[in-house]
């Protein structure tokens, strides 16, 4: 499954990259064609202009000679506006050209040839109001009349360059317009491809999730058919086993209160051994039976007043509590949604435990006291829990304590710290209690031990 999600994600990445590039190079071609498109309607406003300086001069030449020839005041102001007209056309196509040397080397001509001509014009006109003669046309007309010529020359030669020049930009422009249009045409085949490709990929992967997932469910059917033959097997041992114990119990017994002369202390000795030992035997099968009882949970979940099961639970050990002249400290501690009886013992099996391991000499104190925390306490028993919230419940003791090497095996089932001649009589069975019901709350446990100092259990229930 991992490979076949690897794939997925490799060729969606080489899509993606490929995706990228063609879209990068398809940008890079748009803006070059818009560019063309851009200089080649720009060579278009400058032809234009070009044909209005052209009528302009024309209208110039035009006028000047009319008035010469009539005197007619009209022609004289047609004269001073064509030249305005001419100059503003000259300065629009100065504007335009700046970036072409060569055409504003002609455009440079051109303003200085146009000044002589509008001077020989000016000298026209003024020549024809001063004088009383009825030929009007001056040498200056000649000179006038060169320079327009002149004007005319330059104004064709911008022409030709700038329309060689759009030639160009208009088959750079229809070059790049044809290889946008094939990159975008590739880019959606490609993409086409990728996407189906990508699709059937997806479906595949989706298939063998499903075929998994009806194996998985399949294999969680025969788990708990399992899980309740176990419950029933554990259920019948753990009450079968009850009455052969009794019987020896009761006959070891019958046997030790008999006075017979021929018993010697040997044979008294070790019914006293068989009677103890099947006591013993009987406090397991007790304690397993509590612990196979949790698998199966007949209880609705509440919200259970933490700060009563332990108050109730003082209460019913107040005789070993005595006992052993324990001091008992408990904080305020929070509600929690969960199962009361199934928290009784839990934290009955945390207080038999710390008021068996106490040190030879020392005064019990059991200390316990809740919190909010984040799932970050939990980031070495699992990562993913660091945005959640839980209740913390914190049970410490100043007991005999262990050494944490042995942390993960003191929850597991009839595993004990101490052999069976040491002082401290356990079963084994108390922490593995506490595991299955802290479980069954969707909660962890986690313990901290310091040899000859005493140890901590912190309890996370969840919060949300």
């Amino acid at each position: 499954m991992k490979k076949r999600i690897l794939t997925i994600i490799t060729a969606f990445s080489i899509s993606f990259i490929i995706m990228i590039a063609l879209s990068v190079i398809s940008m890079n071609r748009f803006i070059t064609y818009a560019y063309y498109s851009n200089f080649s309607d720009t060579s278009g406003i400058i032809i234009d202009n070009i044909y209005q300086a052209e009528l302009h001069l024309r209208d110039i030449d035009r006028a000047e000679r009319g008035y010469m020839i009539t005197r007619d005041t009209m022609f004289r102001r047609y004269v001073y506006n064509a030249i305005d007209s001419m100059k503003n056309d000259i300065i629009d196509i100065d504007l335009l050209i700046d970036d072409n040397p060569l055409q504003q080397h002609y455009i440079d001509l051109l303003k200085d040839t146009m000044g002589l001509k509008i001077g020989a014009v000016v000298t026209n006109v003024n020549f024809v109001d001063t004088t009383n003669s009825e030929n009007t046309l001056s040498r200056h007309f000649y000179e006038s009349r060169g320079y327009m010529l002149a004007c005319n020359r330059l104004l064709k030669k911008i022409h030709g360059l700038e329309n060689k020049r759009r030639e160009e930009r208009q088959n750079s422009e229809h070059i790049y317009e044809t290889l946008t249009t094939n990159t975008l045409s590739y880019l959606l085949v490609i993409f086409c491809i990728v996407t189906l490709v990508l699709f059937a990929l997806m479906i595949k992967e989706l298939r063998g999730r499903i075929k998994f997932q009806e194996q998985l469910q399949a294999k969680i059917v025969d788990l708990k058919r399992s899980h309740v033959e176990l419950e029933e097997i554990a259920y019948a041992a753990s009450h079968d086993l009850q009455e052969p114990l009794r019987k020896i119990q009761v006959f070891s017994n019958m046997l030790l209160v008999q006075q017979t002369d021929d018993m010697t202390v040997a044979n008294r000795e070790s019914l006293k051994r068989i009677n103890t030992l099947a006591n013993r035997m009987q406090l397991l099968i007790s304690d397993l039976f509590s612990l196979t009882s949790l698998t199966k949970i007949d209880e609705v979940k509440k919200e259970v007043d933490l700060n009563k099961v332990i108050n109730f639970l003082t209460i019913d050990m107040e005789e070993k509590i005595m006992e052993k002249n324990a001091l008992i400290v408990v904080d305020s501690l929070p509600n929690i949604s969960g199962y009361e009886n199934q928290l009784k013992l839990l934290f009955n099996a945390l207080f038999d435990n710390a008021l068996k391991f106490t040190r030879y000499n020392v005064q019990p104190v059991v200390r316990i006291s809740g919190s909010m925390v984040t799932g970050a306490e939990l980031k070495e028993v699992n990562p993913n829990l660091k945005n959640r919230k839980y209740h913390q419940i914190s049970f410490s003791d100043n007991g005999i304590g262990f050494d944490n090497v042995y942390m993960n095996k003191m929850f597991r089932l009839f595993q004990r710290l101490h052999t069976q001649n040491s002082e401290y009589v356990g079963k084994g069975i108390g922490l593995a209690i506490c595991q299955r019901v802290v479980t069954n709350h969707e909660g962890y446990v986690v313990a901290d031990g310091r040899r000859d100092e005493g140890a901590t259990f912190k309890l996370y229930f969840p919060a949300d």
